[in-house]
C-alpha cells in the first residue's frame, strides 16, 4: 500500500511543480512569458530525476 502512496505523492508533487511554473510564466509581462530552452531543460531534468528516484525508492521498498 505504501508503494501507491509514494507514487501518488510524487506525481502530485510534480504536477504542483509544473502548475506553479506555468502560473508564474503566465503572470509574466507579455515579452517574457515564453519559456526559454534552459528553463525547459531544467524542468525536464527535475521531472526525470524525480521519476528515477521514485523508481529506485519503489524497488527498494519491495
Amino acid at each position: 500500500m505504501e508503494h501507491i502512496a509514494v507514487a501518488l505523492a510524487t506525481v502530485v508533487y510534480l504536477a504542483l511543480l509544473l502548475l506553479t511554473y506555468y502560473a508564474l510564466l503566465m503572470r509574466s509581462p507579455p515579452g517574457y512569458n515564453k519559456p526559454t530552452k534552459k528553463e525547459l531543460a531544467v524542468i525536464a531534468l527535475i521531472v526525470v530525476a524525480m521519476l528515477v528516484f521514485l523508481s529506485l525508492l519503489l524497488s527498494g521498498l519491495q
